[in-house]
C-alpha cells in the first residue's frame, strides 16, 4: 500500500478516536478536538505541579521529619493521575480500538491489505496513547523537577536522576493502563465470538469506566493508608498498581528503604507483561476478529424485553409511549449507560470518602458518613439523568414524536420523573437497604431508605422542573452561564444536600413527631407537583443530517 492510502487509513482511525468526521477536507476540526484534548488533560497537571511550589520551596530550606513520605504521597498522585485519566480514556474509545463490523465491509472493498489496516490502525493507537501520555505529563515532567532539585535526596542524585525518574514514573502509569485495557479487549477478542463480544462489551466498559473513576477520585484514602500499610502490611501494596509506579520514580532516586523500590521493580514486570498480553493477544485475534465479524449477523436474536415490571406506571398512551422509549433506549445505548456509570461511580467515590474514617492507621466506619452515603449517591445519581437525558441517542429518528405529539410535554416530563424513580433511584435504595438495616437495624434502617427516597424524589422534580423534551430527541448543550450554574449545584451536592440532610436525618430519629410530619409535607408536595396542570404545551425537537464520509483509498 502507498504511503497516501496509510495516511489516509490512519487519519480514519484517528478521527474516530475525536467523534470528527474523517470525510472532511482540512481537518480543521479534528486540529482543534485534538488541541482541545490536549488542554482538557494537561490542566490538572498544571494546577497541581504549581501549588506544589510553595511546599517544595519549604522542604529544601527546613526538610521536617518525615518529609519524604510527603514526597512519596505527591509523586503516588502524578502515578494514579496518569493510570486512571489514560485507561478511563482507553475504555472510553473501546468501540474504536479493534475496527467494526462496518470498517471492515467498507475498507475491503478497496485493495488494501488486512495486514496494512493492521498497522495503520496501530499507528492510531500510538498516536493517541502519546497524545495522551504527552497531554498527561509534559507539564509535572518540565515543571517538577525543577523545582524538586532544593531537596537533600534530588540534589544528591541530580537532575538527570530526577527528570527520568518522574518520566519513568508517569508514562510508565499511562503506558501500563493502555497496555492492560487493550489487553482485556484482546482477550476477550479471542475467547468470544462477535455477538457475545458486542453483548459483554457495555459491561465491560462500565466496570473499566467506574473502576478507573474510582481509583483517582479515591486518592485521598489511598494516598494516607500508603505509610499505615508499608508499616504493617507491606503486601498489601502489590495490589494496587498506581504504588507500582509510584515506587519507580524511587529505582532513579532512592529514598529510605527498599520497599517502594521493589514495587517498581513489579510495576515494570507488570509492564512486560501487559505488554506480551497485548502483542499475542491482538496478533493473533485481530484476523480471527475480522473473519468472525464478516460472518456473524449484525442484528440480535434476543427478544426486546416487555418491561411488564413497569407497565402501571405511566397514566396515559402518551405518558407510556415516552416511558417505554426511555428505558428501551437506555437498553439499547451504550454511550448513556456508560454516562450514568461514570456519574454513579463519581458518587460512590465521595461516599466511600465520607464513609471510611482512618484514625492513628486504624479504619473504620464514620456513623455520620454512613448516613450521607445514600444522599450523596442518589444526587450523582439524579444529577447523572438529568445530564444524560440532554444527549442524543439518534435525532434522525424523533420523526415518530414529531408527527404524533399534540403537546406532549406534561406526558414526556411525568414519564421522565417516573423512569428517573423506578431505573435510577429506587434500585439503588433497594441494594443499599441490607447495609442500612445490618448496620442501623430494621426501623432506623427502613426510615432510612424511606427518607432517602422522599428527598431524591424532591430533587428529582427540583431538576426537571422545567424539562418539557423526550429524552434523548434534542442535542442541548448548556452555555458557559448555564455550566456555571451546573458547578455551583454539583458544589452544593457535595456539602448541603449530603451532609446537611444526614444532619436532619439525625434529629427525627431523635423527634418521631418531626420524622412524620416531613414524610406527610414531602408526600404533598410530591402530589402537587406530580398532578400540576400547566396546559397543553408543545414538545422541542432537534434534527440533523447525516454527512458522508469521503475516503481517497483508490
Amino acid at each position: 500500500m502507498n504511503r497516501k492510502a496509510f495516511n489516509e487509513l490512519r487519519r480514519l482511525f484517528v478521527s474516530r478516536f475525536f467523534a470528527v468526521d474523517a470525510g472532511s477536507a482540512d481537518g480543521g476540526e479534528l486540529e482543534a478536538k485534538f488541541y482541545q484534548v490536549l488542554r482538557f488533560l494537561a490542566t490538572p497537571g498544571i494546577l497541581l505541579t504549581l501549588s506544589l511550589m510553595p511546599t517544595y520551596f519549604a522542604l529544601s530550606h527546613h526538610a521536617r521529619p518525615g518529609y519524604e513520605w510527603e514526597l512519596r504521597t505527591n509523586r503516588l498522585f502524578f502515578a494514579a493521575w496518569s493510570f486512571s485519566a489514560t485507561g478511563f480514556a482507553t475504555v472510553f474509545e473501546w468501540d474504536t480500538l479493534f475496527p467494526d463490523r462496518l470498517d471492515f465491509l467498507v475498507l475491503t472493498q478497496f485493495p488494501i491489505r488486512m495486514r496494512d489496516i493492521f498497522l495503520a490502525k496501530l499507528a492510531a493507537l500510538g498516536l493517541f496513547l502519546s497524545t495522551v501520555v504527552i497531554a498527561l505529563n509534559l507539564p509535572s515532567t518540565v515543571l517538577l523537577p525543577l523545582i524538586s532539585m532544593g531537596l537533600p535526596g534530588a540534589r544528591a542524585a541530580g537532575f538527570l536522576h530526577v527528570f527520568c525518574a518522574h518520566i519513568a514514573s508517569t508514562c510508565g502509569a499511562a503506558v501500563f493502563g493502555f497496555l492492560l485495557v487493550a489487553g482485556v479487549q484482546g482477550v476477550l477478542v479471542n475467547l468470544a465470538n462477535p455477538r457475545l463480544f458486542r453483548r459483554v462489551s457495555p459491561y465491560v466498559q462500565m466496570v473499566g469506566m467506574g473502576t478507573m473513576i474510582l481509583s483517582l477520585l479515591l486518592f485521598p484514602l489511598y494516598s494516607m493508608m500508603m505509610r499505615v500499610l508499608a508499616a504493617e502490611h507491606p503486601g498489601w501494596l502489590a495490589y494496587f498498581p498506581p504504588y507500582w509506579f509510584a515506587g519507580v520514580y524511587e529505582i532513579f532516586v532512592p529514598g529510605p528503604g527498599r520497599l517502594l523500590q521493589e514495587l517498581g521493580f513489579l510495576g515494570l514486570k507488570a509492564i512486560l507483561v501487559a505488554a506480551s498480553v497485548f502483542a499475542a493477544s491482538w496478533a493473533v485475534g485481530y484476523r480471527r476478529h475480522y473473519r468472525r465479524t464478516l460472518e456473524s449477523e449484525d442484528t440480535s436474536s434476543r427478544r426486546p424485553s416487555q418491561l411488564r415490571l413497569f407497565d402501571r406506571l405511566p397514566r396515559s398512551p402518551e405518558e407510556r409511549a415516552v416511558f417505554h422509549f426511555i428505558l428501551r433506549t437506555l437498553a439499547r445505548s451504550a454511550k448513556h449507560r456508560l454516562f450514568l456509570a461514570s456519574y454513579l461511580s463519581v458518587g460512590l467515590s465521595f461516599g466511600i470518602l465520607s464513609l471510611v474514617s482512618l484514625s492513628h492507621g486504624v479504619l473504620g466506619i464514620s456513623r455520620f458518613g454512613a448516613r450521607a452515603f445514600p444522599l450523596l449517591v442518589t444526587f450523582f445519581v439524579v444529577s447523572g439523568y438529568r445530564a444524560a437525558f440532554q444527549f442524543p441517542a439518534e435525532l434522525s429518528a424523533n420523526w415518530v414524536f414529531q408527527l404524533a405529539e399534540t403537546g406532549w410535554a406534561g406526558a414526556a416530563r411525568s414519564a421522565t420523573r417516573k423512569s428517573v424513580l423506578a431505573v435510577g433511584i429506587a434500585p439503588v435504595l433497594i441494594l443499599l437497604l441490607p447495609f442500612e438495616i445490618r448496620f442501623w437495624g430494621a426501623p432506623v434502617g427502613l426510615f432510612h431508605a424511606l427518607f432517602g427516597f422522599l428527598c431524591a424524589a424532591l430533587l428529582v422534580e427540583l431538576l426537571f422542573w422545567r424539562f418539557e423534551y423526550v429524552p434523548f430527541t434534542c442535542a442541548y448543550f448548556p452555555g458557559a452561564f448555564n455550566l456555571a450554574v451546573l458547578a455551583a449545584v454539583y458544589l452544593y451536592g457535595f456539602t448541603n444536600y449530603g451532609f446537611r440532610l444526614a444532619e436532619v436525618e439525625t434529629s427525627f430519629e431523635a423527634s418521631p413527631g418531626k420524622a412524620a410530619v416531613f414524610v406527610v409535607g414531602a408526600v404533598v408536595a410530591l402530589g402537587l407537583s406530580w398532578y400540576r396542570r400547566r396546559g397543553i404545551q408543545p414538545l422541542k425537537f432537534d434534527a440533523s443530517v447525516p454527512d458522508l464520509q469521503v475516503l481517497d483509498l483508490s
